[in-house]
């Protein structure tokens, strides 16, 4: 695609000026900013009209343009705020001539007006480093001109609060993503733009361009419904100015808009109009711009020596060939004209060099299309090899030139047969990769089986163990303790061994409370009643004894995970905070568990007396059994513990199964 360069250069305006304004440059403007010259007396009002004016005479003679520059810049010599003012308008006199010089101006304006925390300086230093920004452009650094949009001049211009100004940014933004084909990121600055820039006859100019550029955009994403509405808004803004040089960027979008209804001829007609009306500061890259899009219509229309003749005076115009896009789209067209004529040697040489600038992503495509042209040009070649043969030697030997075709013949069945060959053996290797891909997935997968049923077993298990703990042992045990109690009871104070069985009841007690425990560890009646937090909350309170303090965090953890996946991660959190129990030392425990969507997270630190990671690799089995749930839930888990400094332990689980 065509590269953009855009400029649009916004003026500090007084209010006694703002009557005087005509956004779009009409007639009379000239003479009424002269009028109001003469009457002026005021030094810095006096140069910011000569400013003005070097703004409108730029595109129109430059010896006038340069002449109230000079004046200018004498009546801002005794303004601190006016010499940078002034250096802004100095870059943007050279802009169009010397980058340099317009460069090195814009960083002097910047300089200048960083002494002023003012709305008018933020301005003036917002509209510089837009500039800069389009000078990167230019130099076809697209990152850079994006960093500078949205790292200095959007910010600044969102300092001066002027709406007319941050809109600009805006359209300058969205450019930025349409120079880079992401039309889709380009849409909401440019309808940014638009928004800023309603409302106000003093900012006609702009709004006009981001119309014309969100027409553009829309182009490229197919939706020419919103073209029509770009182009019906700047048809209605444009009306009473037929004059004006924006009138260029109407026709460009109305052209494009035709050429996508397959209506070449008006679409033609709109480039033509849209040529004929360019002018400003940006003239020959408005130009440039309706050239390209004037051949594609040609191409389109297969008026092939047409679009070679455009093409051609693009090839000699230094500015448009400064942009390497431009070369790129430029040698393409060529060669598509040229195929189009039947001229296949000059075909394939632009096609070459095409090639050679071409981006990566099209390499494949690109090589195909050389080889065809290739093939046309050597056959071409041959023939007339051929006929000049035949011509100067009537007599030749035909079994010479026999022999001369089957060399030619067994050449290309050899070339032929080596391509099938690497088409062979590329195929070969994508599926042999593609095998061993499969079965390593089909593995993997036999692991998760395999991992599944071992914890399913292991899980039964353990609720068979705590069912028959619970409520054979366990009530076995009450039932003795009852025994025995009654027993005491009824038993005189002065018996002797009542003290002694006092004594043992206690420790049955314990006892039952200790096989409760148990039971409950295996598996634990809050998991399976009140769910994944509340189980951990209180796994974590069952186990806080003197000089422990573990504390429990959750965030977002959903209700409606499934009971399998929540007793996996109850095991592991269980298996951690166990281990953080028994081999930390720790006196502060801190358990979380967070979940976002199909992702859950898990961690616990202490600070405790740590351990080295490398040597945790041989760990026993409540360490596997850890990473051996983590790994059937798909996650990873990270371990972050230095010996005397505490323990990390990190877990990131998959729960979308």
């Amino acid at each position: 695609m065509t590269r953009y360069i855009y400029v649009l250069y916004f003026l500090i305006s007084l209010p006694s000026l703002c009557s005087a304004q005509l956004p779009l440059f009409g007639p009379g403007y000239a003479d009424s900013l002269g009028k109001v010259l003469q009457q002026e007396t005021n030094d810095s009002v006096k140069a910011k009209l000569h400013f003005t004016l070097t703004i409108y005479w730029l595109a129109r003679d430059s010896a006038k343009a340069a002449h109230h520059l000079a004046e200018g810049k004498r009546f801002s010599r005794h303004s601190p705020f006016m010499q940078g003012y002034a250096a802004s308008q100095e870059g943007y006199f050279y802009y169009g001539t010397d980058m340099e010089k317009s460069e090195a101006a814009y960083r002097k304006t910047d300089s200048l007006m960083s002494r002023f925390a003012t709305k008018d300086a933020y301005r003036v230093r917002a509209n510089a480093w837009r500039n800069m920004a389009v000078i990167r452009q230019r130099q076809d650094d697209d990152e850079g001109y994006l960093d500078i949009l949205l790292s200095k001049a959007l910010p600044l211009a969102e300092q001066s609060g002027d709406s007319v100004l941050i809109g600009s940014q805006y359209t300058s933004i969205g450019l930025a993503f349409m120079n880079t084909e992401q039309y889709g990121k380009a849409e909401p600055y440019l309808n940014n733009a638009i928004s800023y820039l309603q409302g106000g006859s003093d900012r006609t100019a702009m709004l006009v361009s981001a119309y014309y550029r969100a027409g553009e955009n829309y182009i490229y994403l197919k939706n020419l419904q919103r073209v029509k509405v770009m182009l019906d808004s700047m048809r209605i803004i444009l009306a009473p100015h037929p004059e004006s040089d924006m009138n260029s960027g109407y026709y460009l979008v109305e052209g494009m808009y035709h050429h996508e209804r397959k209506e070449y001829d008006k679409a033609l007609n709109s480039f033509d109009k849209g040529i004929a009306t360019a002018g400003g500061a940006n003239k020959i890259y408005r130009i440039q711009e309706l050239q390209y899009a004037k051949v594609r219509a040609l191409l389109a229309q297969k008026s092939y020596e047409k679009a070679r003749q455009v093409l051609t005076g693009l090839l000699k115009d230094e500015d448009a060939m400064s942009l390497v896009d431009n070369q790129i789209e430029t040698y393409s067209r060529l060669s598509e004209a040229y195929a189009g004529l039947g001229n296949m040697p000059l075909a394939y040489t632009w096609l070459k060099r095409y090639s050679q600038l071409s981006d990566s992503m099209y390499e494949s495509r690109l090589l195909h299309d050389i080889n065809a042209l290739e093939v046309k040009f050597r056959n071409a070649e041959n023939q007339k090899e051929i006929i000049a043969l035949k011509a100067a030697n009537e007599q030749a030997d035909l079994s010479s030139r026999n022999a001369w075709l089957m060399t030619w013949l067994l050449a290309s069945a050899c070339i032929f047969l080596l391509i099938v060959t690497v088409f062979a053996l590329l195929y070969y290797r994508s599926h042999k990769k593609l095998s061993a891909r499969k079965i390593a997935e089909a593995e993997q997968q036999k692991q998760l089986e395999l991992t599944k049923a071992i914890l399913e077993g292991e899980e039964r298990e353990r609720q068979r163990l705590a069912r028959d703990l619970h409520d054979g042992l366990g009530g076995m045990l009450a039932g003795v303790k009852m025994n025995l109690s009654g027993t005491v009871e009824g038993l005189p104070g002065t018996v002797p061994g009542k003290a002694r069985l006092i004594q043992i009841i206690q420790q049955l007690d314990n006892s039952v409370n200790e096989l409760r425990g148990i039971a409950r560890n295996m598996m634990p009646e809050s998991l399976l009643n009140f769910g994944l937090e509340t189980a951990l909350k209180d796994m974590c309170e069952l186990n806080t004894v003197p000089g422990l303090d573990i504390h429990f965090e959750a965030l977002g953890v959903q209700p409606d995970l499934p009971e399998k996946t929540q007793i996996v991660i109850y095991r592991i959190a269980q298996e951690l905070l166990a281990n953080a129990i028994k081999h930390s030392g720790a006196s502060k425990i801190i358990l979380q568990c967070s979940q976002n969507q199909h992702m859950f997270y898990l961690a616990i630190e202490d600070n405790g007396k740590g351990f080295d990671p490398q040597m945790n690799k041989k760990a026993g089995l409540g360490w596997n059994n850890i990473r051996n749930r983590v790994d059937f839930l798909k996650g990873k888990m990270e371990v972050d513990s230095v010996p005397g400094e505490g323990t990390t332990i990190n877990i990131e689980l998959n729960v979308s199964e």
